[in-house]
C-alpha cells in the first residue's frame, strides 16, 4: 500500500504548484505567501533581491536553543521553474492534481514537492525545542544557472552565520548524493557585416564564424570524451559541452551581420573550469577575430558568462553521516546536473543532495513525483 504525505504537506505543494513561478517571471507571489507563514511562526526573515526588484531569495530561521542562529541545517530549494509552453500536458500544468498514486504539475519534483514538505514542517519544527537553528533557504533563478542564490549565500556569510550542513532537496529519488558537475553558461554575439548574397566577399558572415566557434567547440567536447580523464562515478563519465540556442539572419538572399547564441560545458570536479574557458576564449581572440577583421575592423565576437555553479566534490563529514544514517542509505552517488549545493561548499558549508523524485520526470510534459516519495520525505524530515 502505498504511503501517503500529510494534507498539510499536500496543501503546501499545492500552493506552490499554483504560483506560475516560471524563470521569466517574478517569483514574488510566492516568496511573499511563504514569508508571511514563516513570520507568523515567529521565524527571522530575510529577502535579497535582483537589481530590478522583480525577483527575491528567502532566507528564514528558526533559532536553535537560548537563541542560536549558528550551526544547525540549510534546507535549500529554488522557487522557479521552466517554462511549459509547447509541451503536451493531460491536466492544467500549474494545479497539482493526483492520479495513480502519483502528484502531476510543474515544479511537482523539481523542486516544489520537497519544498513544500518542508515549508509544512516548519509549524511542527517550531514547536519544538530544537537544539541548533534550522535555516530554509529559498531561491530564484536556479533554472537559469544559480542566479540568485550566490546574493543570498554573501548574505548568510555576511551575517555571520555558521551552518552545519546543507541539504539541497533537488529530485534524487531519496538517495544522498555527495557530487556534481560544474557547470558552466555563455551567451556569444558574432558581429560581422552584412550585404547582398550576390558578393558575399564584400560582407563579414556572422553565421559562418559563429559555425567556426561551434565547430571548435565540438571538437573540445570530442576532445574530453575520447582522451581527457573520466569518471566512472558519473554519467555521462566525462565534461560534456552543448549549445542550447542560436538565432541570426535575415534572408538568403543577405549575408547576415548578427549571429547570438548559447552554450554551456558541465565539468568533472577535477577539471579546471577556468582553463577550459580560457581555451575557448583564447580561440576566439587568435583565430576568429583576425579573420573576421581582414574584412571589417569593426567585427568581432562577444562572449559573455551567463552563470558559473561550482562543482559538489565528495568531501564527507559527520553531518553528512548523519543524513545518510537517518535514510538507512549509505551507497552515495554522483550526478551530472548541477545545485546551488556547490555554492554552499564554496563558502565553507558542507552539503548534500536529496530529494523526492526523479530527475527524469523534471523539464518534461506531466512532470510528476510519487506519493510514496514524498511520504518517504516527510518521514525523513520530520
Amino acid at each position: 500500500m502505498t504511503a501517503l504525505p500529510s494534507q498539510q504537506s499536500l496543501d503546501w505543494i499545492t500552493r506552490l504548484i499554483a504560483h506560475e513561478s516560471i524563470s521569466s517571471r517574478s517569483n514574488m507571489a510566492l516568496v511573499t505567501e511563504v514569508a508571511t507563514h514563516f513570520r507568523e511562526l515567529g521565524m527571522d526573515v530575510v529577502l535579497t533581491r535582483n537589481e530590478e526588484g522583480t525577483k527575491a531569495n528567502l532566507f528564514a530561521t528558526l533559532p536553535g536553543s537560548e537563541g542560536s542562529l549558528h550551526n544547525g541545517l540549510v534546507l535549500s530549494g529554488h522557487t522557479d521553474v521552466v517554462p511549459v509552453a509547447g509541451q503536451d500536458w493531460t491536466s492544467d500544468p500549474f494545479v497539482a492534481t493526483i492520479r495513480d498514486d502519483r502528484l502531476y504539475g510543474r515544479g511537482a519534483c523539481d523542486m516544489k514537492g520537497f519544498l513544500g514538505i518542508a515549508i509544512a514542517l516548519a509549524a511542527e519544527f517550531a514547536q519544538k525545542r530544537l537544539q541548533y537553528p534550522l535555516h530554509y533557504a529559498l531561491s530564484f533563478d536556479e533554472e537559469l544557472g544559480c542566479i540568485g542564490a550566490p546574493l543570498m549565500i554573501r548574505d548568510i556569510v555576511a551575517r555571520g552565520y555558521h551552518p552545519r550542513v546543507c541539504l539541497v532537496g533537488e529530485p534524487t529519488d531519496m538517495t544522498p548524493v555527495t557530487a556534481h558537475k560544474a557547470s558552466r553558461v555563455y551567451e556569444c554575439r558574432v558581429h560581422g557585416r552584412a550585404c547582398h548574397s550576390s558578393a558575399p566577399a564584400d560582407g563579414v558572415n556572422a553565421i559562418n564564424y559563429a559555425a567556426r566557434i561551434i565547430n571548435f567547440l565540438e571538437g573540445m567536447a570530442t576532445t574530453f570524451r575520447y582522451e581527457k580523464m573520466q569518471d566512472p562515478d558519473f554519467d555521462p563519465p566525462y565534461t560534456t559541452f552543448s549549445v542550447g540556442t542560436i538565432e541570426g539572419g535575415l534572408s538568403t538572399n543577405t549575408v547576415p551581420d548578427l549571429c547570438d547564441f548559447s552554450f554551456q560545458f558541465r565539468a568533472l570536479p577535477q577539471e579546471d573550469g577556468e582553463a577550459i574557458e580560457q581555451a575557448i576564449r583564447h580561440y576566439i581572440d587568435h583565430d576568429i577575430i583576425p579573420a573576421m577583421r581582414r574584412d571589417d575592423p569593426d567585427a568581432g565576437v562577444t562572449l559573455f558568462r551567463r552563470a558559473n555553479v561550482p562543482a559538489l566534490a565528495g568531501l564527507k563529514c559527520e553531518a553528512i553521516d548523519d543524513i545518510k544514517d537517518k535514510l538507512g542509505n549509505w551507497q552515495c552517488s554522483c550526478v551530472s546536473y548541477g545545485t546551488e549545493a556547490g555554492l554552499f561548499q564554496q563558502v565553507g558549508i558542507d552539503a548534500v543532495v536529496c530529494g523526492p523524485g526523479s530527475i527524469m520526470q523534471a523539464h518534461k510534459a506531466d512532470e510528476f513525483v510519487s506519493l510514496q516519495q514524498l511520504a518517504d520525505c516527510e518521514n525523513f524530515s520530520a
